[in-house]
């Protein structure tokens, strides 16, 4: 084992992403809601500490089950405790993990997944397929999970395996199993047994890896402490003074923290789509023409390197970049493109007919006004629309950009009062995007009752790998042609720690501890002892 550092992980600053219009619920009661950015012109240097040991971050008022638990880091801690199915990495692709094979059906209803050797509980049991099945219907019925197995008909198990069933093909299925297992019949455990790296010492204050496990003597430290902080005020201040030394950061929020100047960040994809739908029901908002304008009027480079500050990445498409099946030729034809908004919105009937300079619809009068809430938790979403609203300026397109709390931000969407709706979702990770476009779902804010692109998505879905790209285009034109969904980017996730401090980060889509037993912790004195008590 490698001497442990004092060092505490923790997540700070991630907002709430619905699975819809994706601001943060200001109601939450999450203690790192709100963070301000504290180390403004602050000297912030390493300071190891009287113990020198490694510490994660938790909070005993909130569920360590890990297919429930909300907080981020709780969640955090079960990554040590439990293992995913599988791993996810930063293209979009399935890593073996528990489950080390998985094949399925040329329609992709019917997977099989079969369970590599050596996965064992820390009670001494093997992991079989009747803990997967049992796990995977628990996530299912999780509001954790819940929303990316819709198609999810039935699950089956023998010991070396385990089998599902989908009501809808999809041949990405197993990118979706990024979810941990707990052992069967254990849900309603405030701990449940898990099969990872570290277990639990007698009365829960620290970690200590399981001897069981396979890595076992690659595992960095031999146990993990567990802290708890009670404010975020105190927990910005740990870190200040080098008690806690590797933090995660939402750079989307007002709550980004500025630590860049003496710490090293390592910024990961996410899912987190931001986008633009509008009312379908609105005045202007239910022309297919008025709503495709708007692929050619967010700049998306702005977005990415000046509201991010380099920590996203945009794209015209609903579907991260580095995805192999990402029609990387047709995105390039909805590039920002104000000259193109404006023609095609003249060809829609706005033109400026009274010569004032600013649009009007079908003939002089009232200028055209579109009215775009935004929810105000974060600076990336308030920018976009402003910058959004002062270059349809340039080309005589009034937008009322309107800047709203949490609880008003969905009044008005479920009021269907406005004409656009700027919303942040964390989409699946095979981009499905039934949830925000179906007719029948509640999140369908924008009111579309647009039905053709069902049986595009069960196509692209469906599809093989040499078809797939295809497929996604074929679906994305027709998403893009009626102005369906305005796609502006996807927004990443930073992990921050001190300057030469750890060695082999790797964090990944979901688990910023990713590949923790091939982690390194650079220790200042050589002669630092492991902390008393480690391996209680």
């Amino acid at each position: 084992m490698k001497k442990a550092f004092k060092i505490v992980t923790l997540l700070l600053a991630l907002a709430m992403l619905l699975c819809c219009a994706g601001c943060s619920d200001s109601s939450s009661d999450d203690p790192y809601a709100g963070i301000p950015d504290s180390t403004e012109g602050k000297d912030v240097t390493r300071n190891l500490g009287a113990d020198n040991v490694f510490s994660l971050n938790c909070n005993t008022e909130y569920s360590f089950n890990p297919l429930i638990a909300t907080n981020r880091s709780n969640q955090l801690v079960c990554s040590l405790v439990y293992e995913n199915m599988v791993e996810v990495d930063n293209n979009f692709e399935a890593i073996p993990n528990v489950i080390t094979e998985w094949s399925c059906t040329e329609d992709g209803k019917s997977w099989t997944f079969k369970i590599g050797e050596g996965h064992v509980f820390h009670d001494g049991t093997p992991v079989t397929g009747r803990d997967l099945s049992y796990s995977l219907n628990m996530a299912i019925n999780s509001d954790r999970y819940r929303g990316r197995f819709s198609s999810f008909q039935g699950a089956g198990y023998d010991d070396e395996n385990f089998y599902v069933t989908l009501g809808i093909g999809d041949t990405q299925f197993v990118k979706l199993l990024n979810i941990p297992i707990i052992k069967y019949g254990e849900m309603n455990e405030p701990r449940p047994t898990g099969s990872g790296p570290y277990t639990y010492n007698a009365d829960y204050t620290a970690l200590v890896a399981y001897e069981g496990y396979e890595n076992y003597q690659d595992l960095p430290v031999d146990t993990v402490y567990l802290k708890e902080y009670a404010s975020a005020e105190s927990i910005i201040s740990a870190f200040d003074d080098g008690i806690i030394d590797v933090v995660t950061n939402d750079p989307s929020s007002y709550t980004n923290l500025g630590y860049a100047r003496t710490s090293e960040i390592r910024s990961y994809p996410t899912t987190n789509l931001h986008y633009i739908q509008f009312n379908n029901e609105s005045t202007l908002g239910r022309y297919d023409t008025i709503r495709m304008a708007m692929n050619y009027a967010f700049d998306r480079t702005y977005f990415a390197e000046e509201l991010l500050h380099g920590n996203g990445v945009g794209s015209s498409v609903a579907m991260y970049p580095t995805c192999a099946a990402y029609p990387e030729t047709y995105a390039q034809t909805m590039n920002y493109n104000l000259n193109s908004c404006r023609s095609i919105l003249e060809n829609a009937g706005l033109k400026d007919y009274d010569g004032d300079g600013w649009l009007e619809y079908m003939s002089a009068g009232e200028d055209a006004t579109l009215t775009l809430i935004v929810c105000s938790d974060s600076s990336a979403k308030t920018g976009m629309c402003q910058k959004f609203a002062e270059d349809m300026a340039t080309i005589g397109l009034k937008i009322d950009v309107q800047e709203l709390t949490w609880d008003d931000y969905m009044t008005a969407l479920e009021e269907g009062n406005f004409d656009m709706y700027y919303g942040e979702v964390k989409l699946r990770n095979n981009f499905d995007l039934t949830e925000l476009l179906d007719p029948e779902d509640e999140l369908n804010y924008s009111r579309s009752t647009d039905t053709i692109f069902l049986g595009l998505l069960e196509s692209y879905l469906a599809a093989s790998d040499a078809t797939r790209s295809s497929m996604y285009q074929a679906f994305y034109e027709h998403v893009a042609s009626r102005g369906l969904l305005i796609s502006i980017g996807f927004e990443h996730q930073e992990i921050i720690v001190h300057r030469g401090m750890i060695r082999g980060l790797n964090a990944n889509l979901g688990n910023p501890l990713y590949d923790f037993e091939n982690w390194e912790i650079i220790l200042d004195d050589d002669t630092t002892e492991q902390g008393e008590g480690e391996n209680d």
